[in-house]
């Protein structure tokens, strides 16, 4: 009996490290932003790894399959900036969370922003 209890109480904690990821969620570096993306996304998208300092230029981004964009930034106003510089394409969304921000087409953007929620701008 104990060992069963054990074993089920192990696979519990096992399968929540795999749960989907947090809505909402304030990232800490780019590269947990981008396995959120990945998991939100799935099928096989691959985000890149970055070990830029975010510090230094108060923002950072990384590329994520080939059209997928993941970004955060060090305040909000270096988060309009870069929006401000970089207008949407015809088919593009972003996705603006508490620190970061995505760029994706359209329909990558809605399965994203379904699975990590903040909000999807046009423009």
């Amino acid at each position: 009996m104990k060992k069963t209890l054990t074993l089920t109480v192990l696979a519990g904690v096992l399968l929540a490290g795999c749960s989907a990821p947090a809505k909402d969620a304030d990232y800490k570096n780019i590269n947990d932003l981008g396995k959120a993306y990945e998991s939100a996304i799935g099928g096989g998208v691959d985000c890149r790894e970055s070990t830029t300092d975010i510090a230094k230029n108060g923002w950072d981004q990384t590329q994520c399959g080939p059209t997928g964009i993941v970004m955060m930034f060090t305040s909000d106003a270096k988060r309009e900036e870069i929006k401000q510089k970089n207008p949407l394409e015809s088919g593009r969304r972003w996705i603006q969370g508490k620190n970061w921000l995505i760029e994706a087409d359209q329909y990558d953007a809605e399965k994203a922003q379904k699975a990590l929620g903040g909000e999807l701008l046009s423009s």
